[in-house]
């Protein structure tokens, strides 16, 4: 039921993340995807993620959308692409010191509580030139009622749809933690006041 629900609520919304982000990255890249959810991007875009030879390790905390990842996967043949850890990224380590070429949040950014900490961390599994990709509803203007309804979504969905991230917040915490934007594209389709934004930022 929860899975259901997820697909019903979020599913225009990862469509649109995944297009975007999965059409940035180069051939052969190694990307690790915090929080990569119950993977049902897969069955849209499971031929792309073969055509471009992309090597993804996935991480989440959701045990019910992980097992539900692994079955898309094995569906689609993608184990030579796609490697999924059920632990929080707090704690997760590469595999065997690995690098990547990007660190994707799809959607998920919003959700940690502590931002910078997450941010200090995965600089650090990134190849020199590596990038930093957010896909994530963007604010302009603060507002004390999206503030106070957006955490307490997941109480009436069950999904947890993080806090509000606007703009000028989201952009100086880059800059505090020496990251530069390399490009900011808004994705033509609105959530109420908010805008999609695929955002890349990479190490000074």
């Amino acid at each position: 039921m929860r899975n259901l629900l997820y697909n019903y609520i979020v599913n225009d919304f990862t469509d649109h993340s995944y297009k975007s982000c999965l059409e940035y990255f180069p051939f052969d890249s190694n990307i690790l995807d915090i929080g990569i959810g119950n993977g049902k991007m897969l069955k849209t875009f499971h031929p792309l993620i073969r055509s471009k030879q992309l090597s993804i390790t996935g991480v989440d905390i959701n045990k019910v959308y992980l097992k539900n990842c692994k079955r898309l996967i094995k569906k689609y043949h993608l184990q030579d692409h796609l490697t999924i850890y059920h632990e929080p990224i707090e704690y997760f380590s590469p595999p065997n010191n690995e690098y990547y070429d990007f660190v994707l949040f799809s959607m998920s950014f919003m959700l940690f509580n502590n931002q910078p900490l997450i941010l200090d961390k995965v600089k650090n599994y990134l190849n020199p030139n590596g990038e930093i990709v957010f896909f994530q509803t963007m604010f302009k203007n603060k507002s004390w009622l999206l503030d106070f309804t957006k955490p307490k979504l997941k109480y009436i969905t069950t999904i947890d749809f993080g806090k509000a991230t606007y703009e000028n917040e989201f952009f100086t915490l880059l800059e505090k933690h020496k990251l530069s934007v390399s490009q900011d594209k808004v994705i033509p389709k609105k959530f109420g006041k908010g805008e999609h934004r695929m955002i890349v930022a990479k190490q000074n």
